[in-house]
């Protein structure tokens, strides 16, 4: 397995079907169901098994109430997850939704996936 095979992204302060509408924007492409294929990658939106949505603010990013899975679907995918995974991370912070990425390179990601725009002052 790859370091690149899977990143998932748990998102909150924006809903599934918004979150769903914006990455369909950002790639230009629609869902079928839950799942937009970009090139080589898949990205799916859905509610988080473990989230929790009863509206109390929470930096604990495993129980935000959306989760986006992406993973590529070819070999090819593989070389194209940074850029896809950071646009994507990108646009929601753009759209005030919190987001942060759990994968095996969220060290090549902007703001280290997100968990640097979450605790700032423990990084600098």
């Amino acid at each position: 397995m790859s370091r690149y095979d899977y990143c998932r992204i748990l998102v909150t302060e924006i809903a599934i079907a918004d979150t769903q509408s914006l990455l369909g924007r950002l790639f230009e492409g629609t869902f079928q169901q839950r799942t937009l294929t970009v090139g080589d990658i898949e990205v799916e939106v859905r509610r988080n098994p473990d989230g929790r949505d009863d509206g109390v603010p929470s930096n604990d990013f495993v129980q935000w109430p959306v989760q986006i899975e992406i993973e590529p679907n070819t070999p090819h995918g593989e070389a194209a997850m940074v850029e896809t995974v950071s646009r994507a991370l990108e646009a929601l912070w753009n759209a005030k939704a919190q987001a942060v990425a759990a994968c095996d390179f969220e060290d090549e990601l902007p703001w280290s996936g997100g968990i640097q725009r979450l605790r700032p002052s423990e990084t600098e």
